[in-house]
């Protein structure tokens, strides 16, 4: 076999021919559809391109994507998903989506979890998606460790997800495809509200067991990620227009403000800037931080 027949039959294979604009045309419109939140055209496309293109391990990833954040049909999800490892086993997003799925939708164990998002990231060590999705797990995980009054094995797992959303603000691999649809105020700017809220969570962890030095660290640390986030921050009115339109719950502005009049609140004489900060997340309409400035007598 030539060089170039190989070539063509591994293309045939996936789904994929040369100078063919039409075979991924309907694939390219479901993102497209899917980034603006048309999800309705979105899953119309891909179902004509799945009927296709029965390989495109792509567009199964992107099916499973729709599935779970804007239709909730997790089991369809799963379905898709190992479609997808049947096509490609090494394939690292479906292990973290399957992880996703299973952990913050299923109710799958820890354990299970944690394999799935071991083999991701054995596979794909930088990849966005991948590190998101394990500091998402290991924030939340330490917040029920914590519950448990485990306090010890919550500070390790907080610190884990630290870890991975340090890697997604500074990683250079975040235009994947599907990002924007899955993060529509940018995954960048909500690692970044992410990291202030467990670096928050550890400023009480370590306060509780009496280690002052590492909490203030933490503290003054969750400041500086809150800031940034204020700085990347997408408009009130913006993030309220996609949650209401595609029912997400997404980190907003009103939020950060709120979260860093938080941390001034526990601050040595900030509790001006503390004011400051919930007057605004009150004005955009957050009931908590109203109730925090009136028992702060702001």
């Amino acid at each position: 076999m030539q060089a170039y027949d190989f070539q063509g039959c591994v293309k045939s294979m996936t789904g994929q021919k040369d100078n063919d604009s039409s075979i991924k045309s309907e694939y390219n419109i479901a993102l497209i559809a899917f980034e603006k939140g048309d999800i309705l055209k979105a899953i119309k496309s891909i179902n004509s391109h799945i009927k296709k293109y029965p390989r495109s391990k792509e567009a199964y990833f992107l099916r499973a994507i729709i599935n779970t954040y804007d239709l909730s049909e997790f089991e369809k999800a799963l379905e898709d998903l190992d479609q997808v490892l049947e096509i490609d086993k090494d394939y690292a997003l479906a292990y973290a989506l399957k992880a996703d799925v299973l952990y913050f939708n299923i109710g799958g164990s820890a354990s299970q979890t944690k394999n799935l998002l071991k083999k991701a990231f054995e596979l794909s060590p930088n990849n966005t998606y991948v590190n998101f999705v394990k500091g998402d797990f290991y924030y939340d995980n330490s917040l029920i460790l914590l519950e448990k009054d485990k306090k010890n094995l919550a500070i390790k797992s907080a610190e884990e997800a630290l870890i991975h959303f340090e890697k997604v603000v500074s990683s250079s691999q975040n235009n994947e495809d599907f990002i924007k649809g899955i993060f529509p105020l940018g995954i960048s700017y909500t690692a970044t509200a992410l990291l202030g809220d467990a670096k928050f969570e550890l400023y009480f962890m370590y306060k509780d067991i009496k280690d002052r030095k590492t909490a203030k660290k933490y503290l003054e640390e969750s400041l500086t990620h809150y800031t940034k986030a204020i700085s990347m921050a997408p408009s009130q009115e913006k993030a309220e227009e996609i949650e209401l339109d595609r029912d997400f719950d997404l980190i907003t502005l009103a939020d950060v403000y709120k979260a860093r009049g938080n941390v001034y609140s526990w601050m040595n004489n900030k509790v001006k800037k503390a004011c400051s900060d919930w007057k605004i997340s009150k004005k955009y309409g957050d009931k908590e931080a109203q109730k925090n400035y009136r028992e702060f007598k702001c």
